[in-house]
């Protein structure tokens, strides 16, 4: 089951998770699988779902945190230059507080413009670990600014 949910998720560690899940979810339908003409072809049907799932979820978070990095550099469309130049250093500012590991991989996907696969086979990290590390850094920058407009008014 194991290299079937590798197969589908290509990420070791989300493999054993699915795989853990999909017993956890045939333990609660034990009763079922005695019933059943094909019980094998059912696990096999569960762990692909529930690693499909875990595909869509995963894409959502990466695209919900794509969005808040793309909010957060996106240049303004405002004529005002000093209002721009302004909106940057409140970024680099808030980059600047976050632990020095977030950094890197903020460094790494938009200086660097790496991929996070990429940046999982340079750092010796999980791909959702990073994902997981820069959407908290995301959140910690919009946070930071947040307050900053609110000490400004």
């Amino acid at each position: 089951m194991r290299r079937i949910a590798v197969a589908i998720l290509h990420d070791n560690d989300l493999a054993a998770d699915a795989v853990q899940e999909t017993f956890v979810c045939l333990w609660h339908k034990r009763w079922r699988l005695g019933l059943m003409k094909e019980p094998q072809g059912f696990c096999v049907r569960t762990l692909r779902n529930l690693c499909v799932d875990m595909q869509r979820r995963n894409k959502l978070k990466q695209n919900k945190a794509d969005a808040i990095a793309s909010e957060i550099y996106i240049q303004q469309n405002d004529d005002d230059s000093d209002y721009t130049e302004q909106r940057y250093k409140q970024v680099e500012q808030a980059i600047a507080t976050l632990p020095q590991q977030q950094q890197q991989l903020i460094e790494m996907k938009y200086v660097k413009q790496l991929t996070i696969h990429e940046i999982a086979q340079q750092t010796g990290l999980t791909e959702t670990n990073i994902s997981t590390q820069l959407s908290r850094a995301y959140v910690a920058i919009r946070r930071k600014i947040n307050v900053e407009k609110e000490n400004l008014k």
